[in-house]
């Protein structure tokens, strides 16, 4: 009985708003229905059906009531907690009266904000017809002169309406973006302390993301979110402040603008803390963990951070490099591996003694599960360690090569494609790696085996590239006999045919050197790999460089003595071919 007197007071409540009504009478009906409607839903649900919305939007046409406008909005705003009331208010064109009552009073203009916003929730339609109304530019002037004017409670609803009108809508926020969100986001957080505001400044930093790194960067915005977290006043949103730094991160200018901040220190100190804190909540830590490797990813900020291996950053992670947590020494062997990409970076690194931690982060462990994460990260700074010719011999200490070798029988491929990497760089130079390697009939099968993985391009050409080094280093027919026993001999040829130029060099010296010293079986394995028809397509081809031409006409010099090949020669015409380059540009090459 309760329900039905209530529903029938409110379809008398709105059968009267069809009279002419003065303004108190008006103002009664409206505090009446807005008390009964007050986040009840089943009123909310009568009312449907009874025109409510056009009388509404009559009402808001009619300058004689404009004192009661902010009345009909926060009606408005209370309807559209619903999705048929969204649907409604749409389908009656009521946002251009809406956006009119943003340059109203504050009170007026704070419930047609709640208006807008409600009416823009999760509603696609609601949305563009806002924004086809030029919305956007008032939504965003309003949050400014707030600002301005310290307005705490007129922001926070400014901003949670603009919420609301670009989330899930790219449209809007390429709008947003041109008519200036970026630096008025970033004055809110500037000048006001309310934790609100920021709040929902930074939810709209990160629904903006990636797309507004270019106004970010432009208007310091790294330094404001930066000064924004080593602020233990905003101890409390910390998580936001990360997400938000987080969503711009992967751009190299804020990187630097990061890096470059007297603060940047104090923000790896706010880092140590979240990680250490036991409480900390696991996304938050994750989330912090990737501004670190970002900031080590970027070639700048990473050497402004390294500082010639005296930055913070550096004692940090080796910390992290002993740690027990699996993300933190993940963390650590990332960022290591990040500043080893030069020669001094290398030289000034090892004198951490950090190559001992790092294998053990990639040794098999008996009993434990491995983490791939982990695992390759680790390998990744071994491998950059390796192409500095100088902290090469550091390396190859102890179980060093038992250990990486091990791991080429792994089932992951970046584990596989990493430990190829790291054994050819090891080899390069240094006969004795390449002699281990060869006379390992097991491993010899593994790298051949690995050279079939055409799955992953890494895997095989690296596999292709360890072979030929090993050939190379050694010279030994032993180890060439090893090789073409294993199947080798076709992936050594099949390199020849490879669009990198590096590549197909060093499978014609290993292919050099593997015809210098070919008995029978060896020569055997040449032909079955078509040896001749690919080094006479190589000489042809004049895309290839000269270095390479050069060499394989030595090879074919080589293969010319063997009559199994002579004749395969003859038959292509090879002589003709030869001839013809007698004329070439090239001097090299003629």
């Amino acid at each position: 009985m309760k329900s039905l007197s209530l529903g029938l007071c409110i379809e008398s409540d709105i059968a009267r708003l069809e009279q002419h009504l003065s303004k108190k009478d008006l103002h009664q009906i409206l505090e009446s229905i807005l008390s009964r409607l007050q986040n009840n839903e089943s009123v909310a649900e009568q009312m449907l059906n009874t025109g409510l919305e056009l009388k509404i939007e009559a009402y808001l046409n009619n300058c004689d009531y404009r004192s009661l406008h902010g009345e009909l909005a926060q009606l408005i705003a209370e309807c559209c907690k619903y999705e048929e009331w969204r649907c409604k208010m749409v389908n009656v064109q009521i946002a251009s009266s809406l956006i009119n009552l943003l340059e109203a009073d504050d009170d007026c203009c704070y419930q047609a904000l709640r208006a807008i916003g409600n009416l823009c929730y999760e509603s696609p339609s609601s949305r563009k017809s806002i924004a086809d109304e030029g919305a956007t530019e008032k939504l965003i002037s309003t949050v400014g002169s707030n600002v301005a004017k310290h307005n705490s409670k007129m922001v926070q609803v400014a901003l949670g309406c603009l919420l609301n009108f670009i989330n899930d809508c790219d449209e809007n926020q390429d709008l947003a973006i041109s008519n200036g969100i970026i630096g008025t986001l970033l004055d809110c957080i500037r000048q006001l302390k309310d934790i609100k505001v920021i709040t929902g400044a930074l939810s709209l930093l990160t629904i903006i993301g990636i797309k507004g790194i270019k106004e970010v960067t432009i208007r310091n915005g790294g330094n404001v979110l930066l000064s924004l977290l080593c602020n233990d006043y905003y101890q409390g949103v910390e998580d936001s402040i990360i997400e938000t730094i987080g969503e711009f991160i992967e751009d190299d200018d804020f990187q630097k603008q990061l890096s470059e901040d007297d603060l940047i220190n104090d923000m790896i100190s706010k880092i140590e803390q979240i990680v250490d804190d036991d409480d900390s909540d696991e996304d938050m830590i994750n989330n912090a963990l990737t501004i670190v490797d970002h900031l080590l990813g970027g070639y700048d900020s990473m050497n402004i951070m390294f500082d010639n291996g005296e930055g913070k950053i550096v004692f940090v992670l080796l910390r992290w490099l002993k740690d027990k947590k699996v993300n933190l020494k993940a963390t650590a062997c990332l960022g290591i591996g990040n500043i080893a990409r030069s020669d001094d970076n290398c030289e000034k690194l090892v004198e951490f003694e950090i190559i001992s931690n790092l294998l053990e982060s990639v040794k098999p462990k008996q009993g434990s599960d491995k983490s791939p994460k982990l695992e390759v990260a680790a390998l990744s700074a071994i491998k950059n360690l390796s192409v500095c010719s100088s902290v090469r011999p550091k390396l190859i200490t102890g179980d060093t090569i038992s250990i990486i070798s091990s791991l080429l029988f792994s089932i992951f491929s970046p584990t596989t494609y990493k430990s190829l990497s790291i054994m050819r760089l090891l080899a390069t130079g240094n006969d004795i790696i390449a002699m281990e390697l060869g006379s390992n009939k097991e491993i010899v099968n593994r790298i051949v085996e690995l050279c079939a993985v055409l799955e992953h391009d890494g895997v095989f050409s690296e596999a292709m590239r360890l072979l030929a080094c090993i050939i190379k280093e050694t010279q030994n027919k032993t180890i060439i006999d090893n090789i073409t026993l294993a199947g080798g001999i076709v992936h050594l040829v099949s390199m020849l045919s490879n669009k990198h130029a590096q590549i197909q060099n060093e499978g014609a010296v290993a292919l050099l050197f593997v015809s210098a010293v070919a008995d029978e079986n060896i020569n055997a394995s040449l032909h079955e790999a078509g040896i001749v028809k690919a080094s006479i397509k190589v000489v042809q081809d004049n895309d290839v460089i000269a270095e390479v031409r050069c060499n394989i006409l030595s090879l074919i010099e080589i293969l010319w003595k063997v009559d199994l090949h002579q004749s395969t020669l003859k038959l292509n015409d090879t002589a003709g071919v030869i001839c013809c380059l007698c004329e070439h540009d090239d001097e090299l090459i003629k």
